[in-house]
């Protein structure tokens, strides 16, 4: 048999066996969410991003600035508090992936060339001005979980998914009981990560594969919601949100 008539073989063979995967477990689409509705709840939500050029064919995208953005739940405006460019006089390795709030302010650590040693920099919420610096030995780490004020655990939610049946949720630890919030079939590649509690403890926001800022109502007051805001910063490439710093009041 020739080379030619092999590969064609293969090839069907590669076909019907791809037709028969998808007909027994077919294509799982996207979860569902409502839109939410600015006024509903309240504060402000912080991330983290970056934003990118736009490279449609490799190498991979540049980065052009990171920043922490906050995003007010009753306006649905993004403003930018800081962003790299502006602490370069401090130095240029910048830990803006392990951002947090700290004492109401946020808590961005840095490398000192000058001393050798780990830095950090409180910086108000509201103006962007760097308010206080600290010695690296006088910073917290940031939990490895999130509780909310009533003593409530948010599991993580590679815990909670089951990516061989394609099943993603959101739960959280109650004692000893594990509550379920949200459920959703979803593709195996879907998922959600850097999930935060509001202030009163009673909502949950987190970011998601597909770059969706998501909230749920642990009491399913509201349904779950993708937040979609304004942006007052034009950007020249793309703006990829990275992560969750918290849910200020």
């Amino acid at each position: 048999m020739s080379q030619s008539k092999v590969a064609l073989l293969a090839s069907g063979a590669v076909i019907i066996i791809s037709i028969i995967i998808v007909g027994l477990f077919g294509v799982v689409p996207l979860p569902e969410y409502s839109i939410y509705s600015s006024g509903d709840l309240r504060g402000s939500i912080l991330l983290h991003i970056e934003d990118q050029t736009k490279n449609i064919v490799p190498p991979a995208p540049d980065i052009l600035d990171a920043c922490i953005v906050a995003i007010d739940m009753e306006t649905l405006k993004e403003k930018e508090i800081v962003c790299s460019g502006e602490l370069y006089s401090y130095s240029y390795d910048i830990y803006f992936y392990d951002a947090q709030i700290y004492q109401g302010k946020i808590l961005i650590r840095y490398w000192e060339e000058r001393i050798n040693k780990e830095s950090g920099l409180l910086i108000d919420i509201d103006t962007g001005k760097i308010l206080e610096k600290i010695d690296s030995n006088d910073i917290p780490r940031k939990a490895s979980y999130e509780i909310n004020v009533n003593g409530e655990k948010l599991v993580d939610p590679y815990e909670s998914s089951d990516y061989n049946s394609r099943t993603i949720g959101i739960y959280y630890q109650k004692g000893i009981e594990i509550v379920e919030v949200f459920k959703s079939k979803a593709p195996s590649n879907y998922y959600f990560h850097s999930l935060m509690w509001s202030p009163d403890g009673e909502h949950i926001v987190a970011l998601d594969s597909e770059d969706n800022l998501l909230v749920f109502s642990k009491n399913k007051k509201i349904n779950a919601s993708k937040i979609v805001f304004d942006q007052e910063i034009d950007i020249d490439g793309e703006r990829e949100y990275l992560s969750l710093l918290g849910w200020t009041n």
